[in-house]
């Protein structure tokens, strides 16, 4: 139940700076990169369906993003067993 706390936390904690430092000063790659090199500004295949099957409560714990890549990532990533 402490590694799933922890778990949660660091999720939390993520999306709560994901929003941060707007001026690149947060450390967050503002260009990201496909492996191949060249940039990318699209969801993977797979991170769209995890969140399109979201459950209700995964969706209504993320429905908090500020923004909807925030939002996506947060339902793609987070499970039923990390929501207390």
């Amino acid at each position: 139940m402490a590694r799933l706390k922890r778990s949660l936390a660091v999720i939390v904690a993520t999306l709560a700076l994901d929003g941060c430092g707007a001026d690149g000063s947060s450390g967050v790659d503002q260009t990201p990169t496909k492996l191949d090199g060249t940039e990318s500004y699209e969801f993977e295949q797979d991170d769209l369906d995890a969140a399109a099957g979201a459950s209700d409560a995964v969706k209504e714990y993320c429905a908090d993003a500020v923004s909807e890549a925030q939002r996506l990532g947060c339902e793609s990533h987070v499970t039923d067993a990390e929501i207390p």
